[in-house]
């Protein structure tokens, strides 16, 4: 017999009378009892009756009525195999519950249930005297579907009790109480929430991809078949799940072609897949509990459809930020709506559902909590919603179709939809999202690249831009090669330069990016200044006072004596038998010069006129600047003395005070832009995620500092083996990046923050904790040791499996942290450089590894460390570029421009291409030169040029270079004549001289074309530098025929001369 869970089964059913007697007569319709009446059968398993069934006993118990009073009486009338197996909570009624008795009514034949009945409905009136009775039940099944056996008596039986027992719905009670899920049914959906996005991962991307890689014809049905045979056997995807505990929610919903239906009742059609617009949805169950997600997959979308794309992951991250606790859910709706009206897309308002998702659960959608415009009911921690935003209906313009590649579906399509769902938990602070698979449109877009087109069917404009691209990269397009072939578009940088598309496209795609980046910038900048409200002010010298009144000068002053006061920072000078005081601040320096008969002690001030020097302090600068037009200063000092003690003396306090100054001024410079850290909250009564013997970098005073990492609720707290403390907030760690070891010495994970903190004295951004696999430095024996030598052979074996052991170790720590981090509401996730777009190159003086990682290129290994953001690069040039050159080197410009660039020299020409793809694919301009810049003239230029970003001088018609296209070595508007005169200047191999004439010919017709010129934006000084590298070799081999010719000519009347 099957086991009831008694503890869960009265903790459920407590959790629902409570409720019913809290809010009894707003949210239960003021009932006076609840019957629950489950029928024999049921061909829907998400009837309200069968969801609370499971809710309550853990199975479905056909043809049962369960009756709850105020009382707290539970009275439920079954078969006899029913009430045994019910008998296990018999007196087991826990102490302290409302639900204090549990009665069974065994299912009788004899009077067919009369006596069983009248006791529910005795039970059910309980005191009223006569008055009349609300009996609470699920309305929608009441009397609706054919019932026999128990189920059916019972409803006769209310409805022949006539007006003293009014029937109402308690429905939205009981969803209210099954909304909040405890933390077992958390776990259930998160599991079931895995499996679906496991199936879509492994199951339906997999498969979609091979149909579009290799132009498979197959049908919707088809495709949603192979989904549900996955969903109902996870082993086909070698998932190790017990196939009982794992069903399907529904038929996987496949489209496209441009028929979308995005409700849940939506099937798939046996029509062709088409490759334009692919949605899916698919839900999963895992011991009952309900997922669900789905996706749009894009397909050679035009820029109307990445644009629309774009907008609905924008409402969806509105929407999802509205879910909160305390919130009523229409927020999310409301905020939806708010978005698209502040981008100005109000006709997308029509687009959107009637509702952007519902509760989840047992029940897969219940119908009385959906993220409506109308539902105030309000988010509770604990809650489970599948969040599905989507736009419907949507038009595809004639000129985004006419934009589409010949061959493409695209093409064919008139209207499409996008769709995006979630499985969403709301916690104490913010919502977790349970379904991982990426939304970003580069996780979802594919491309099936067509090259078997003819170039007479590109429109002017590309051809115009390949050409351009072309002649920038000075290397011509590879001849079409007739196939097709598709890619996905991930933007996953781990797949760096896997899909190449040679250097023309990629400087057409730089030109496109560098006019949207300049769009971009402008609007930044315009919006910084209104927030600045350009009113700032620098910030005035504060005027010095050491002391109010000649009366708090020092007691022990004598009227002919240098003295120095330590406690006020001021020198007391005698100035004709007065004492003066000089604040430290003021003095530039002191000097003992060589005694004669007499002691000299030489005072040098800080004064108008003149440069103040590094080392002034900072206040004594703006008050030197602010009085040097009208104030006379005193420039130096010169004291004598017969007694040199006291000089000597005064010249060793003034030394020390103005040390002790300076160093102060360098502590208060160093910690000035701090940010106070909130205080460390560690984790109690759980087990803390450790990393133990571990080194740290910075290290605390010029030592060693080795110790434990533990993760702890609101951070990570490092303890050394000499207690000193460093703490790490999660809420200021820009970047975390795990980097296991493999041809390192060392395994690490580092933080990047977003605000310096104090590292024993010392302002730090950067924090790391490694582990050494093996030794910096070993000592190699004098004699020669075999290859074969055993004792080599296992500790290669030893470091091979160290390695392995402390990355998985790292690894493990750092998935750790990062559910602690979600747990408690911080968004903190581990990047790992990708070690195949690793390139070697001099960002410090010294020649170390740079990683891209997803947001940061770095070095981690040496110190120091060199981690730049890649979202504060504005832009990246490449110096030294030339046929000639085996390296060059790498300028990453700051958005901030008062900061000088980031640089990396000394790069391998070999470099160059993958470095170029990779910018490119992160959507980072850059431009290439064949010199060194001056980078803090530019810098200054740049600062103070407003329209640096604008393509028109301040009387806005005068045309210039936007942004940083000046940087270019080649004009933007460069005339296609050259290049239509180098195509047509082919010529075949014939003799030297005929090709000098061709040569000729051409450098003639070149300047022709050059003269017929309109307009030209290039970098004037880049031109005038050399010409064309084809034409410097044209000109080099004259210039050698000419020579030869030349020197013939000298050579021969010399040798007649000697023959005479």
């Amino acid at each position: 017999m099957a086991e009831l869970n008694v503890e869960k089964f009265y903790e459920r059913l407590n959790k629902i009378h409570a409720h019913f007697l809290k809010h009894r007569e707003q949210i239960w319709n003021g009932a006076n009892c609840i019957t629950l009446i489950r029928a024999s059968s049921s061909d829907d398993d998400y009837r309200k009756s069968n969801v609370l069934h499971l809710y309550l006993f853990g199975y479905e118990l056909p043809d049962t009525v369960l009756l709850l009073t105020k009382d707290g009486k539970c009275t439920v009338l079954g078969t006899k195999k029913k009430c045994e197996f019910l008998e296990q909570a018999m007196g087991k009624e826990p102490k302290g519950g409302s639900v204090n008795k549990l009665e069974l009514l065994v299912k009788s034949k004899a009077d067919n249930n009369a006596n069983n009945f009248e006791t529910l409905l005795k039970l059910a009136r309980g005191e009223s005297n006569g008055e009349a009775v609300k009996i609470g039940l699920i309305k929608k099944e009441f009397k609706t579907d054919p019932k026999d056996g128990v189920a059916m008596g019972w409803e006769k039986k209310i409805e022949e009790a006539g007006s003293n027992l009014e029937v109402v719905d308690c429905t939205h009670g009981l969803s209210m109480v099954m909304a909040v899920k405890e933390k077992y049914e958390l776990d259930l959906i998160k599991k079931s929430s895995v499996l679906s996005n496991k199936v879509l991962k492994h199951s339906f991307i997999k498969d979609i991809e091979d149909v579009i890689e290799n132009n498979k014809t197959t049908t919707h049905e088809t495709i949603a078949e192979q989904i549900n045979d996955v969903i109902e056997d996870p082993s086909k995807i070698n998932l190790k799940v017990p196939q009982d505990l794992v069903q399907s929610c529904y038929f996987p919903i496949i489209q496209s072609g441009g028929d979308y239906d995005f409700k849940v009742s939506a099937t798939s059609n046996s029509e062709n897949v088409k490759f334009d617009i692919i949605t899916v949805m698919l839900g999963s169950r895992y011991s009952n509990y309900c997922s669900n997600i789905g996706r749009t997959l894009l397909i050679d979308p035009p820029k109307q459809v990445q644009q629309m794309y774009d907008t609905l992951l924008g409402v969806h991250d509105a929407a999802l930020k509205a879910m909160v606790p305390g919130k009523p859910l229409k927020a999310v709706y409301a905020a939806a709506v708010k978005y698209l009206t502040d981008e100005g897309k109000d006709n997308l308002v029509s687009s959107l559902p009637k509702s952007l998702g519902f509760s989840v659960g047992l029940d897969f959608r219940d119908g009385n909590l959906l993220l409506n415009a109308k539902s105030t009911v309000p988010f509770k921690a604990g809650m489970v919603f599948n969040l599905a935003v989507s736009l419907s209906g949507l038009t595809l313009s004639g000129s985004a179709r006419a934009s589409a590649n010949d061959e493409s579906a695209v093409k064919n399509l008139s209207q499409y939809g996008l769709v995006i769902a979630d499985m969403v938990a709301v916690t104490d602070k913010n919502a977790d999202i349970m379904t991982k698979f990426g939304r970003d449109r580069g996780d979802i877009s594919y491309s099936m690249l067509d090259e078997s087109g003819d170039d007479d069917e590109e429109s002017d404009e590309d051809d115009a831009d390949r050409k351009l691209a072309k002649k920038i990269a000075k290397q011509e397009a590879d001849e079409p090669s007739g196939g097709r072939k598709s890619s996905r578009l991930a933007a996953n940088a781990a797949s760096g330069a896997a899909d190449v598309e040679g250097v023309a496209e990629r400087e057409r795609k730089q030109i496109e990016l560098m006019a949207r980046k300049n769009e971009e910038r402008l609007r930044e900048l315009a919006r910084s200044s209104r927030k600045k409200g350009g009113d700032e002010k620098s910030k005035k010298g504060e005027e010095i006072e050491a002391y109010k009144s000649t009366k708090t000068l020092p007691d022990n002053v004598l009227p002919n004596q240098v003295k120095v006061d330590m406690a006020n920072q001021c020198v007391i000078l005698p100035i004709c038998g007065n004492p003066v005081p000089f604040h430290i601040s003021t003095i530039k320096n002191v000097v003992l010069p060589d005694p004669d008969n007499a002691a000299y002690l030489r005072i040098n001030f800080y004064t108008g006129g003149m440069a103040v020097g590094k080392d002034c302090p900072e206040n004594t600068a703006k008050l030197v600047q602010k009085y040097a037009p009208y104030a006379t200063f005193i420039r130096e000092m010169t004291f004598r003395s017969l007694d040199s003690h006291s000089l000597t003396t005064a010249f060793r306090q003034i030394s020390e005070l103005r040390k002790r100054a300076r160093m102060k001024e360098i502590e208060e410079k160093e910690e000035a832009n701090l940010v106070k850290q909130d205080k460390l909250v560690r984790t109690k009564n759980e087990r803390v995620p450790r990393l133990s013997d571990l080194t740290m970098r910075p290290v605390f005073a010029g030592r060693k500092t080795q110790g434990n990492l533990e993760s702890h609720t609101n951070g990570l707290r490092f303890i050394s083996t000499r207690g000193e403390i460093v703490d790490i907030m999660y809420a200021n760690v820009k970047h975390a990046i795990f980097q296991p070891c493999e041809n390192e010495i060392m395994v690490l994970i580092h933080f990047h923050l977003k605000n310096p903190i104090m590292v024993g004295k010392k302002k730090q951004q950067d924090i790391q904790f490694f582990t050494e696999v093996i030794d910096a430095s070993q000592a190699v024996d004098a004699g020669k040791r075999s290859m074969y030598d055993p004792d080599e052979m296992d500790d290669e074996q030893r470091e091979r499996q160290l390695k392995k052991r402390l990355n998985e170790a790292f690894k493990d720590f750092a998935r750790k942290v990062e559910g602690v981090a979600r747990k408690n509401g911080y968004s903190l996730e581990f990047d790992i450089p990708y070690r195949d777009l690793s390139f070697i190159g001099n960002p410090h003086k010294e020649m170390v590894s740079i990683q891209p990682t997803l947001n940061c290129l770095c070095n981690l290994t040496e110190t120091p460390f060199f981690v730049v953001d890649l979202s504060d690069i504005d832009h990246v040039h490449f110096e030294r570029v030339t046929f000639m050159s085996k390296a060059f080197d790498m300028v990453l410009v700051n958005k901030d421009f008062t900061k000088q660039p980031f640089r990396i020299d000394m790069i391998a020409n070999e470099e160059k291409d993958s470095i170029q793809e990779w910018l490119t694919d992160m959507e980072i301009s850059y431009t290439e030169g064949p010199m060194n810049l001056n980078w803090k003239q530019i810098m200054s230029h740049v600062l103070g040029d407003d329209r640096f970003y604008m393509d028109t001088e301040e009387d806005e018609v005068t045309a210039k270079e936007a942004g940083w296209e000046f940087l270019r070595m080649f004009g933007r508007d460069e005339a296609d004549d050259e290049e239509g005169s180098e195509e047509e200047s082919g010529y075949s191999e014939v003799s030297e001289k005929e090709s000098e004439e061709d040569a000729d010919s051409a450098d003639e017709d070149f300047d022709t074309d050059e003269d017929d010129e309109s307009e030209f934006d290039g970098d004037e000084d880049l031109e005038e530098q050399g010409m064309d590298w084809e034409d410097m070799e044209r000109e080099a081999a004259a210039d050698d025929r000419r020579k030869k010719r030349d020197g013939e000519e000298d050579v021969r009347p010399a040798k007649r001369k000697r023959r005479r």
